[in-house]
């Protein structure tokens, strides 16, 4: 009997010689003749996609701009003549009534005035009471034949001259009088003192403002608005103001609007209503800020969710025809709620992707879900 190697008693070298058989049954088996590799390949099924559709709309732009409160109706009173300003018989945010007295002018040619007009009055009054009875003398004497009618004519033609006389002389005292009451200045309208522009003492020229007046039952804001968005607005559109002592809102109108002067800006009027929240009363010279839309020229509109990295300056949106996606560059506009202005390669119509877009291929099928 031959005698065994110790090696073949080893259990490891049994296992590698097991291993080297199984590797070159495997091996024979793959180059045996008549045998081939077959490999399966899945269909690739168009992804599901959600669309909607490009739309045309009017262009709007919220605003929000500053404006100051004043009262619709306000005055600063001033005196036909000049002097010096005797007295003031109001104070700061007291309330007037409508022909309260406010101020007192001193000019010392008013009151002489008025004494020359009286004096000139009174000669004219005696002038034709005097006048008036020589007619009336004549008028017998012409019944007696005593005196010719050529005399009485031109009695009666003084008359008419003085009586005429008298009524300058009573128009002239009534105008002196009137100057004289001018030296009061009085209020124009129910209200309260917001300002003084002169102090007693101070000479006042004839127009020159002596205070400020106010009627703070009604009240508006002044908006100062870039000359570009003149034809953007028109009267009677809504505005909201918000008071910045607060925050209340109040929904007002949009009254005037006026001309915009070359580099300057566009003067508007925004009505409050009559009726304001309660709180903090609302007063002439606060600070509030208006809020309304500008509506401009049609623009094309998509959902935002259609838009693909909207922040990185290259974006985009996926365009569904014949069944199959297509990427389009686009530019971006103004928001309108959950919508955004877009230019670019599309059209009224177009179906752009708005879900299931994450991952998607330019040109790659897809499939609309409903």
């Amino acid at each position: 009997m031959p005698r065994l190697s110790p090696l073949s008693h080893d259990p490891r070298v049994a296992r590698l010689a097991v291993v080297w058989l199984v590797l070159a049954g495997a091996l024979g088996a793959g180059c045996a003749p008549g045998t081939a590799e077959t490999t399966t390949h899945s269909p690739v099924m168009p992804r599901p996609v959600e669309v909607t559709e490009v739309r045309l709309a009017p262009a709007t732009e919220a605003l929000r701009l500053p404006g100051t409160v004043r009262a619709v109706q306000r005055a600063q009173p001033a005196f036909l003549h000049g002097g010096i300003l005797a007295e003031r018989t109001v104070g700061l945010g007291q309330h007037v009534e409508a022909g309260e007295p406010l101020a007192v002018l001193h000019n010392p040619s008013l009151q002489p005035g008025v004494l020359a007009a009286e004096a000139a009055m009174r000669e004219a009054r005696e002038t034709a009471a005097q006048l008036e009875r020589d007619v009336e003398r004549l008028e017998g004497l012409a019944e007696r034949r005593l005196v010719a009618d050529e005399d009485l004519e031109r009695a009666r033609s003084r008359q008419e001259a003085a009586l005429a006389a008298l009524a300058r002389a009573e128009a002239g005292l009534a105008d002196a009088r009137e100057q004289l009451a001018e030296a009061t200045l009085r209020a124009p309208f129910a209200g309260i003192i917001t300002d003084f522009h002169v102090e007693p003492g101070d000479f006042v020229g004839a127009g020159q403002p002596v205070l400020a007046l106010a009627d703070t039952r009604r009240l508006e804001v002044r908006l100062e608005l870039p000359a570009i968005w003149t034809g953007a607005l028109v009267p009677g559109a809504g505005v909201r103001v918000q008071r910045l002592a607060d925050g209340r809102l109040v929904e007002a109108v949009l009254r005037e609007i006026g001309v915009a002067a070359p580099g300057r800006t566009l003067p508007a009027v925004v009505a409050l209503p009559d009726s304001l929240p309660n709180g903090l009363p609302w007063a002439p010279g606060e600070p509030v800020h208006a809020f309304l839309e500008i509506t401009r020229e049609d623009v094309l509109l998509v959902p935002v969710a259609a838009i693909i990295d909207p922040g990185a300056g290259n974006s985009r949106v996926f365009r569904v025809r014949d069944g199959r996606a297509e990427r389009i560059a686009v530019g971006l506009g103004a928001l309108q709620g959950g919508d955004v202005a877009v230019s670019g390669d599309l059209a009224p119509g177009d179906r752009v992707i708005t879900a299931g877009h994450g991952m998607l291929l330019d040109g790659e099928a897809v499939r609309i879900l409903p």
